[in-house]
């Protein structure tokens, strides 16, 4: 009899400290799963993509939203909110896949109504992924935070990581003397801008190098199907069912490195052949607005505004908000064939002398140089 009551009680005990801990994991929810954050009690710190853009999707006030790779974290969303207008947020994925960027979009204007604005990465590496791709090899997706079934929320209450790491430091941050409560801004959010330095010295070390590919790929009529599938899947889609909303589509503007690197691979015309399909499939969707810079061979030409070949300066972001809102770069059906010849032009007819020169171009002592040469760029177009 002592030994049953004995167990009744420890029993007892377990489920109301388990229903403690369940209850302040609640009520601090740190990755948003229930609720949008208390701002007024904790300081939520925003550094987990996976874990916390789900549901800063689902139930924070926003009504417009920039999305994509790494391409897209270095974007200020109190810039958006000047130049466009809006109350944004910012939910990037690093390395993220199209239908990972998909697939949180559907989530975002499902539960949001007011969203009518889009901001979107379409990164020119990712042409020829298979339309379901999902970056698995970036570690495990907490896909009980996405989903709707409320049993395997067990895994989000009761993680350890969330409760110590999370729950009780931000329980315990607030009987620091001088605590601010808040929430880490959308301009700081995955920015990695302040990190790096930028130049030919960073990017190309040792100097580009030029050479004559043995054969030129192109694109095959089952890379053609593919792309149908990735794009209809997981670009247009949803501005056909969501046609009051504006999305705003840009290619990444790699540096020419990057072009060198596919000349010298054979697969630069494969890669043209590709944006062109892309884009035809895009324009026939009147609510995308689909951009490219890629003819902005100032830009893509200087190195100094790359930490490699592919990823640009936060300054560069803020330029093509800008761009965006103004027009310019915006490919439509009467001028894309215009964009796509200069853009074969000149990528397409990379000599040995055009790399010698670059390889000549100076290296600015201070990035800064870079930022004030494309700011003002940017307000001599206006």
């Amino acid at each position: 009899m002592k030994a049953k009551t004995w167990l009744a009680g420890w029993a007892v005990l377990v489920v109301a400290a388990l229903g403690l801990i369940g209850y302040e994991v609640y009520k601090v929810d740190p990755y948003f799963h229930y609720h949008k954050p208390d701002t007024s009690a904790y300081y939520y710190v925003l550094n987990n993509q996976r874990s916390q853009n789900d549901g800063i999707s689902k139930h924070f006030d926003y009504n417009a939203l920039i999305t994509g790779t790494s391409m897209t974290e270095n974007f200020k969303t109190s810039e958006l909110d000047e130049i466009f207008d809006v109350h944004s947020i910012k939910v990037s994925y690093s390395g993220g896949s199209y239908k990972e960027m998909n697939d949180n979009l559907k989530i975002a204007l499902r539960h949001n109504p007011n969203l009518k604005t889009i901001v979107r990465c379409l990164d020119m590496g990712f042409f020829f992924d298979s339309p379901n791709r999902m970056r698995e090899d970036l570690g495990k997706y907490p896909t009980y935070l996405y989903d709707e079934n409320p049993f395997n929320d067990v895994q989000y209450v009761y993680n350890k990581d969330v409760l110590f790491g999370r729950v009780y430091a931000m329980m315990r941050q607030n009987d620091a003397p001088g605590f601010t409560p808040g929430i880490t801004s959308f301009d700081d959010y995955a920015r990695w801008n302040q990190y790096y330095t930028f130049g030919i010295d960073t990017v190309a070390p040792n100097g580009l190098v030029y050479t004559v590919p043995a054969e030129e790929k192109h694109l095959t009529e089952e890379e053609r199907q593919t792309i149908t599938q990735q794009i209809t899947q997981n670009v247009t889609s949803l501005a056909d069912q969501y046609p009051d909303v504006d999305f705003y589509y840009f290619f990444s503007p790699y540096s020419i490195a990057w072009w060198n690197s596919i000349t010298n691979e054979g697969t630069l015309y494969r890669q043209l052949e590709a944006e062109q399909y892309i884009i035809e499939l895009i324009l026939e969707h009147p609510n995308i607005h689909l951009y490219s810079f890629n003819n902005d061979t100032a830009l893509t030409t200087d190195l100094n505004n790359y930490k490699d070949t592919i990823h640009y300066g936060e300054w560069v972001n803020s330029a093509m908000l800008r761009w965006m809102h103004d027009g310019v770069g915006l490919l439509t059906k009467e001028n894309y064939q215009d964009y796509l010849k200069a853009e074969r032009a000149f990528y397409a007819n990379i000599t040995e002398e055009n790399i010698t020169r670059l390889n000549a171009q100076p290296d600015y002592a201070d990035d800064k140089t870079a930022e004030y040469l494309m700011e003002h760029k940017v307000s001599s177009m206006k």
